[in-house]
């Protein structure tokens, strides 16, 4: 028996070592398998070895979702289970417990391929007690997936499935798609290696009702991070029971502030709901973590306080339903490239709508309150802004407000203040329309200072619409006011001004104000404001304008001004400036012509009344007439030496190049009366004796008080042939030019003498009673000398050949 025992001992270590090199026998894998089964898990054992002093160890253990052992659910490496001995030794297979050292778990997406993409589990440690055939223990299971330590604890009941039908197939259809993301979204997420993220989760209940269930977790995580954005001290705690997922508590952290809340979620319906309270970076998490970023051109650099409450739905993955509302505030918020202070809004989110109530913006220089909802591409707003108005321009890119606000400047104390109702598609940069009214103050347009404006408007992309407004104008700095004294402000009433964009047009109506017309029109066509500019009014007149304006070079401008006014205006007239008296007009731009009809006003003590159009290429046209203008006001600002007083009454029609008098072409006549033109010593050598005599120096003269002549003008020189005047004795004619832009003249006057100074003139036959001057030179002095008679044209013979007029008795 001795031998027996010590031949023994070599033999069950050899045997061992063969059974363990070869596997234990197929009976034992087969039996153990059935024993598994009974505690509600099929598995398939590849190997069965027994270790002294460590009992039977499994390896390539491959776990099914059912009996028939079609579906693979998980694959362990090694496992080492132990067996009742006592049932053993009866030939019965009873486990007790599995223990699982340094085991791997394989959770594959597709059980019939267990090659493929696997969620993986490493490093198991842990022990499963078997107590009876129903019950199973697992106590301080751990493991690692996916760089997160899990620790596990359950005490279920267990029992044989019964085989899958249509909703077991939709179950597997739901864990395949569970682990697939899990998987994907593990590859998105990294951990601090020295502290990793710890789940522990306690489970009890029956595996076999789903109802039993009840399970308790914690997650403790230093830090997370996934695309760049990291939380840290992030924990949860929760439970699940009778298909209720709930998370009683979370927080977090980043560097910002903190994110608390609680939720729940029901898995079966697959709907739940959430309450949160935050000052972290949200966009950023939103962004990096959900990838549902907020589709806006927003920045945060400052503090942000966020409740909200809701609740969603998950049966479509891809299409999540989420509602919820709460508060936000926001400080140091940059949106489009414009910086606020803070955003303060109450928001409700549903489906992808948000609406935002009760919105306030802060900037030092203004805010913005009202209300914005967002559905879709579509965005609806109401507002109530006084935010400087060059703010606005970055929210109207590529559309035609953008150059609107664009031509805004601000002055001294500047305010904008907007109430605005209108919507936009965020996906078409055609379709926006707002509506509303507004005031400005202390702004300048283009150029144009202005004290306070004010409409209605109705703005989309097809029309700028301003209508029912007024415009207070700034006058501090307008030359026009600098140079006469003008008022500081004058206020204008405005119908309409109107921009269709399809047609490149401005309308204009009704716009009615005692202004100066030129800053008003620079508003929409500064070049036409250009040649405004010369009527150079003292103050400002009556104006009235409606019509249209092109806003392109295809000429199709048609826009009426009509003015009066009582104070005076200077125009440039023949290379000077007259001052005109009361003037009023009709002013008619067409295209690139502009016509100034039934002019009035008064000037050098007469009226004049004309017409004028101003053509393309500077050209200046027109009709002028005038009445009773005193000849030393005329010669005083043009130059004439004329002797004692008068009146001239004439008109002209004229054409001249960019205001240059040598281009000028026209015709005319004038007349003067009560003039002293020419004195006639009527008493030849001894009128001058006689006038001193009598102590008068009109004695022994006689003047000619009246005349009359047609001229016309080529290339701005000024030619008469017809030139007459006479005196009770003398008959005077003449013909010559006046250079009008060199100011020379060159003139001939023939004189035929009747009466006593005839007489004096007999030893002259035959060609007694006439005389023949000459003048030359500059107008402001000419130089007259007697020159040899000359046969005269023929308009002139009639003039000098007719007796002269008698003399009124009593003039």
């Amino acid at each position: 028996m001795w031998l027996i025992l010590v031949a023994m001992i070599p033999l069950s270590i050899g045997g061992l070592y063969w059974a363990n090199k070869t596997g234990l026998p197929e009976d034992w894998r087969k039996a153990l398998e059935q024993e598994i089964s009974k505690h509600g898990a099929h598995v398939e054992i590849g190997s069965l070895t027994y270790i002294p002093l460590q009992g039977f160890v499994a390896t390539d253990v491959s776990v099914f979702a059912e009996a028939e052992r079609l579906h693979e659910i998980s694959k362990l490496e090694r496992v080492q289970l132990a067996l009742d001995y006592a049932n053993l030794a009866g030939g019965q297979f009873r486990i007790r417990k599995i223990q699982m050292k340094n085991a791997r778990l394989a959770l594959p997406v597709d059980p019939k391929n267990p090659a493929g993409e696997s969620l993986h589990f490493s490093n198991i440690y842990g022990t499963i007690f078997m107590p009876s055939e129903r019950l199973i223990e697992v106590r301080n299971a751990i493991g690692q997936v996916g760089g997160i330590d899990v620790t596990l604890s359950a005490r279920l009941l267990g029992k044989a499935r019964k085989k899958g039908g249509p909703e077991e197939e939709k179950n597997e259809g739901r864990r395949r798609e569970m682990i697939a993301n899990i998987i994907n979204e593990m590859q998105h997420w990294n951990f601090d290696g020295d502290l990793p993220p710890r789940v522990h989760v306690d489970i009890e209940g029956e595996l076999s009702d789903k109802t039993t269930l009840r399970a308790a977790f914690r997650v403790d995580a230093p830090s997370i991070e996934k695309k760049q954005y990291r939380l840290k001290n992030f924990t949860a705690r929760g439970k699940l029971a009778n298909h209720l997922l709930t998370l009683g508590s979370f927080s977090a952290e980043d560097a910002r502030g903190t994110i608390t809340g609680s939720a729940d979620y029901q898995l079966l319906t697959r709907d739940g709901r959430f309450d949160m309270e935050s000052s972290i970076d949200i966009p950023r998490l939103l962004k990096s973590w959900l990838a549902t970023p907020l589709n806006v051109d927003l920045l945060s650099g400052g503090k942000q306080q966020l409740r909200f409450a809701g609740d969603f739905n998950l049966s479509d993955l891809k299409a999540p339903i989420v509602h919820l509302t709460g508060h936000a505030l926001c400080e140091s918020i940059m949106f489009r490239g414009v910086v606020f202070d803070s955003v303060d809004t109450w928001f409700s989110w549903q489906n992808g709508d948000l609406f935002l109530r009760d919105l306030v913006l802060n900037r030092p220089d203004g805010k913005a309150e009202g209300k914005v909802l967002i559905e879709k591409n579509l965005v609806r707003l109401q507002l109530h802004s006084t935010l400087p108005a060059p703010l606005y321009k970055p929210f109207f890119t590529g559309q035609p407000l953008e150059k609107v606000i664009g031509d805004f400047t601000e002055n001294a104390d500047p305010l904008t203040e907007i109430f605005l109702e209108g919507s936009f598609d965020a996906n078409n940069r055609h379709s926006w329309a707002y509506s509303g009214h507004g005031v400005v103050k202390n702004l300048s347009y283009r150029g144009v200072p202005v004290k306070q404006a004010n409409c209605s408007f109705i703005l989309n992309h097809y029309e700028l619409d301003f209508y029912d407004g007024s415009v207070t104008f700034d006058y501090t700095d307008y030359p026009l006011r600098k140079a006469y004294n003008g008022p500081a402000s004058s206020t204008a009433s405005v119908g309409r001004i109107r921009y269709d964009a399809k047609d490149k047009s401005v309308g204009v109506e009704k716009v009615v104000g005692d202004i100066w017309a030129a800053p008003l029109v620079r508003f929409f066509a500064p070049s036409i404001a250009d040649d405004l500019e010369q009527y150079r009014f003292h103050q400002p007149p009556s104006l009235s304008g409606s019509g249209k304006v092109d806003v392109t070079p295809a000429g199709r401008t048609d826009l009426t001004v009509k003015f009066s006014t009582k104070g005076q205006a200077d125009y440039k007239f023949l290379g000077e400036v007259i001052t005109l008296g009361a003037p009023k007009a009709t002013v008619k731009i067409e295209g690139g012509d502009v016509h100034i009809s039934n002019l009035g006003a008064a000037a050098f003590g007469g009226d004049i009344a004309g017409d004028f159009h101003h053509g393309p290429v500077s050209k200046l046209s027109g009709e002028l007439s005038w009445s009773k203008l005193s000849m030393p006001a005329l010669s005083s600002t043009y130059g004439f030496e004329l002797k004692g007083g008068g009146e001239v009454t004439g008109r002209i029609d004229f054409s001249m190049f960019g205001g240059d008098v040598s281009t000028m072409d026209g015709e005319g006549l004038i007349a003067m009366e009560k003039a002293e033109l020419f004195s006639v010593p009527v008493f030849g050598p001894l009128s001058n004796v006689i006038s001193k005599v009598v102590d008068d120096r009109r004695a022994g003269f006689e003047r000619a008080k009246s005349a009359f002549c047609t001229f016309d003008i080529r290339k701005g020189i000024l030619r008469t042939r017809d030139f007459q005047t006479a005196t009770s004795s003398v008959t005077f004619a003449g013909d010559g030019a006046v250079d009008l832009s060199e100011q020379t003249i060159d003139f001939t006057i023939r004189l035929n003498a009747r009466g006593l100074l005839g007489l004096i003139t007999l030893p002259l036959r035959p060609f007694y009673g006439l005389f023949q001057f000459r003048g030359s030179g500059p107008i402001k002095n000419t130089t007259w000398e007697n020159v040899h008679f000359t046969s005269p044209p023929d308009e002139q013979n009639q003039i000098l050949l007719a007796p002269p007029k008698a003399k009124v008795v009593g003039e």
